[in-house]
């Protein structure tokens, strides 16, 4: 760990430097992105990441997703990083950009990808602090409680609560093959 922490200039060069942790096909990772490590240099901001990495074989359907989770959740005061992932094929060829939309106490975006080559594909996601600025609402449904009467309530229930955006996160990356039906 650096302080401050190793800072890239492209994405490009940042896939190729830092090591990455490995995701199986078919299965998922929870990772953390934290203020020390690694960042990009972007738009006049620090964006701290991390790199995925799995094995996909060519001519073979793949969802690839990314969720940033629901960080330091207590009460009603909810973190949420707003991320950017970017996809690199075994080259280190940028292939594809999943920009993070928030929703709620989470957020997410993904990818329906066919490889035309097989070999270790790579996912760096870096948070997008040039969001953080930005103002989002989560809502939490009560009459999914169990509490009687709270289906009366106007609104049907659900009472919002402001999401926060943070530099930092949990996020997670799953890589899922998809069969034709």
């Amino acid at each position: 760990m650096e302080n401050p922490p190793k800072t890239y200039e492209t994405v490009a060069e940042a896939v190729k430097s830092e090591p990455s942790f490995f995701v199986e096909a078919d299965d998922w990772k929870t990772f953390g992105v934290r203020i020390t490590d690694p960042a990009l240099s972007q738009g006049g901001s620090l964006n701290n990441f991390k790199v995925g990495r799995t094995t996909l074989d060519a001519d073979q359907k793949y969802w690839i997703h990314v969720s940033s989770l629901c960080y330091e959740c207590l009460g009603f005061r909810k973190k949420v990083m707003p991320f950017n992932a970017y996809l690199f094929d075994p080259d280190y060829e940028q292939i594809e950009t999943i920009k993070g939309d928030i929703q709620g106490m989470g957020g997410g975006g993904g990818i329906i990808f066919v490889p035309t080559k097989a070999g270790d594909y790579y996912v760096l996601v870096a948070a997008d602090n040039s969001r953080i600025a930005e103002k989002f609402a989560g809502q939490i449904d009560l009459t999914t409680s169990g509490v009687k009467g709270l289906e009366a309530m106007d609104g049907g229930g659900l009472m919002g609560y402001p999401v926060y955006p943070s530099p930092e996160g949990s996020m997670m990356l799953n890589v899922r093959k998809l069969v034709e039906e």
